[in-house]
């Protein structure tokens, strides 16, 4: 029986939630504008409208460490735009190799007090290793703490 396994990451974040939410999902294909020496490519398909359920993402991006670009299919296996929540199940491309399964979720939650915009963005991996010798995505978990630290500065700085 396979076994699954979790990973997870959080970073309070200084910039307008709402903005980095829409980053996530509308503005997705300018982020190689913002992080171009992490995100080479970004693509939604289809190519227009809101980010829905079975949204298709394809992108290539570096991971620390990595000397060659990674190239990622994921597919939205689950939006929730109210609580600001996706969920991308990747299914072609370099996290293929080793894990039959590999789900990315993340989640921005508002800090409601004060009245601030700023809040928490969540994310965690849930992956299945093809035998023991697999290792742990740790870098993959890595590069999500840069991404989203360096979206949130960015995303900061146009405010």
């Amino acid at each position: 029986m396979a076994q699954i396994h979790k990973l997870e990451g959080e970073l309070v974040a200084k910039c307008h939630v709402a903005k980095l939410y829409n980053m996530m999902t509308r503005g997705a294909p300018s982020l190689p504008q913002y992080l171009p020496h992490i995100i080479h490519k970004y693509q939604v398909l289809p190519e227009y409208g809101e980010i829905r359920l079975g949204s298709i993402f394809v992108w290539d991006y570096i991971i620390e460490g990595n000397s060659s670009t990674v190239t990622t299919k994921e597919k939205v296996t689950a939006v929730d735009h109210k609580n600001m929540s996706i969920t991308y199940t990747v299914f072609e491309g370099d996290l293929t190799i080793g894990y039959p399964s590999f789900a990315i979720t993340f989640h921005i939650t508002p800090n409601l007090e004060g009245g601030s915009n700023k809040g928490t963005v969540k994310w965690s991996i849930e992956y299945e290793k093809e035998n023991e010798h697999v290792p742990t995505p740790t870098p993959f978990m890595e590069f999500l703490e840069a991404f989203f630290k360096e979206l949130d500065v960015k995303l900061l700085e146009e405010s």
